[in-house]
């Protein structure tokens, strides 16, 4: 199955602006995404779309290509899957280059787990029937549960009706991530026009759950900088992973009564 990777990086994002620049144990969280892109097998070109000309750069250092999004395509309602198509018929006026799927890699989801990125691809290759194969994390928090506040501060249910209190007693379910998403290409274009949510997957989107929280975190806030290192560090060194830089950086004679560096 031939492949493009798509790795879309809009500049004007309201809740963190310049987020894709946001230093991660001192690298911008965009070459995260970068690095696992280029260390998948599974993707004959990628391609990084973006209005941040400031992201040019870092693609061309990572042997991708960077290809400035039109203006209409980076507003606060405008479409992801838009912009996806937008660079499929682009690669195809230009260089006549036409994949049968596209693969979604969002810039601010820092943690992949290796290998992952191939085999969504192998999932989606395999799977005749799959109009899509995503990521997705399964949901702990019941949106039974969920509360609306009034204009006075007054707490209302999300959701009518009567709920029960035990999370056992629930199905489980699943929220799509943006680690890795795959669809045909076909289905992609098919489904333009229809804006209900994960439309553009089509009716046969398959999930790929994650083993662990820290691959499906998206860093939307600046409060997440934090999580997202811990787990950086959670990955490069595991379990124990605070005893072991501080055992590290006392071999190297360094004091560790401050914060520490990596």
């Amino acid at each position: 199955m031939k492949t493009l990777g798509i790795i879309p990086a809009r500049k004007g994002s309201q809740r963190f602006p310049n987020k894709h620049h946001a230093l991660l144990l001192g690298k911008p969280m965009f070459s995260y995404t970068l690095e696992a892109a280029r260390a998948a097998r599974s993707l004959d070109r990628v391609v990084i779309s973006s209005d941040d000309l400031d992201l040019k750069p870092v693609a061309e250092q990572y042997g991708f290509e960077f290809l400035q999004r039109p203006a209409e395509l980076c507003s606060l309602t405008a479409a992801l899957e838009d912009a996806l198509r937008q660079v499929c018929r682009e690669l195809e006026r230009r260089d006549r280059f036409v994949p049968e799927g596209v693969v979604t890699l969002l810039g601010n989801v820092p943690i992949r787990k290796a290998g992952q990125i191939d085999e969504v691809v192998r999932r989606l290759q395999s799977t005749p029937e799959a109009t899509a194969v995503c990521t997705a994390q399964e949901v702990r928090s019941r949106p039974e549960w969920a509360k609306r506040m009034k204009e006075d501060g007054r707490a209302e249910p999300f959701l009518s009706g009567q709920w029960a209190y035990r999370t056992q007693d629930y199905p489980r379910i699943y929220m799509m991530d943006g680690a890795v998403a795959a669809v045909r290409r076909e289905v992609l274009f098919r489904t333009e026009g229809n804006r209900a949510a994960h439309a553009w997957f089509g009716d046969q989107s398959y999930l790929l759950v994650q083993e662990h929280a820290m691959y499906s975190l998206e860093v939307d806030y600046p409060d997440q900088r934090a999580l997202a290192e811990f787990y950086l560090l959670y990955q490069r060194y595991g379990e124990g992973w605070l005893d072991k830089v501080k055992a590290m950086k006392r071999d190297e004679g360094v004091p560790v009564d401050g914060r520490i560096s990596t």
